[in-house]
């Protein structure tokens, strides 16, 4: 970034800093064998067994994406902002159809709220630590682990290893070019203020790639920016801009030598939640969704 002519260095370096949030960042750890209590990506999710198991709209189970255990990350100092609740377990389901159970109409109920036909949010205010793995196969859930779902985006089951870090707002977000101009002006950038010229237009080629590597999010998050290798569903005028807070990012990651998660041609998924409905633990209007290169 040294190299870049100064006006877009300052740039770059005043985004970072307005749009700098804390989140939770989190890693895959394939020498984790998690439990069934434990924060995880992929296999036989824990679960309530006095409660329904989720379903899809045609009845069949839906697979388990991933898991936070919030009693730890909270026992750990790793909530960030203290947003997430307290305690319990917060899990992440889709159906394993062509769509990943996404819901492209992004189709409400008659309370505004998006509904979950093919994929659902769970919390779990109390996690019941002596449930039993034997106890919970015994529902006959889909489990990523098994060479028998390799359609699912999660390719086996791995423990996770979670810290907090700094993120930073990227280029497909929706609000991307109100930040750069903020940006640009305090950065001195006049042809940018007057013009209002976006991004594409006032950046050379060398700082446009500069701009992916310093601030594209991606990687798995909580509480961050979300990255999208398309655009931000979010985008445009109407309800999808009150879904503000990212509560789970979960993208490809894969290798040389292993593929963990793979969402159609190296994609990313996102799951989006009002600062309200957070607030209130109600977990009832997400708005979901993925897409790919």
């Amino acid at each position: 970034m040294d190299n870049l002519p100064e006006v877009e260095r300052r740039t770059i370096e005043e985004l970072k800093r307005i749009s700098a949030r804390q989140a939770v960042s989190i890693e895959i750890n394939p020498r984790k064998k998690p439990q069934i209590t434990d924060s995880k990506f992929g296999g036989i999710p824990y679960w309530d067994m006095s409660m329904d198991y989720p379903k899809a709209e045609d009845g069949s189970l839906l697979m388990l994406l991933a898991q936070i255990n919030l009693d730890e990350l909270n026992k750990d100092g790793k909530n960030a902002g203290n947003k997430l609740p307290q305690s319990g377990m917060l899990q992440f389901f889709i159906n394993l159809d062509d769509a990943y159970g996404m819901d492209f109409d992004y189709t409400a109920d008659n309370r505004g709220r998006l509904e979950q036909k093919n994929f659902r949010v769970v919390y779990h205010k109390n996690i019941d630590y002596a449930v039993s793995v034997e106890e919970i196969k015994t529902l006959g859930m889909p489990d990523s682990a098994q060479e028998e779902f390799e359609e699912s985006p999660v390719w086996g089951e791995y423990g996770l290893d979670m810290k907090l870090k700094e993120t930073y707002i990227g280029v497909e977000d929706y609000q991307f070019e109100e930040y750069f101009q903020q940006a640009a002006e305090a950065a001195g950038w006049k042809e940018v203020k007057e013009q209002k010229t976006g991004y594409y237009h006032a950046f050379s080629e060398e700082g446009t790639d500069a701009l992916f590597e310093e601030l594209e999010p991606c990687g798995h998050w909580m509480l961050g920016h979300p990255y999208f290798t398309q655009y931000d569903p979010r985008e445009g005028c109407g309800p999808k801009k009150n879904y503000s807070v990212q509560l789970f990012q979960m993208d490809s990651d894969y290798n040389e030598d292993d593929d963990y998660v793979m969402w159609g041609d190296a994609g990313v998924a996102n799951f989006f939640i009002s600062e309200e409905d957070l607030a209130n633990e109600d977990f009832r209007d997400v708005l979901y969704s993925w897409d790919c290169a």
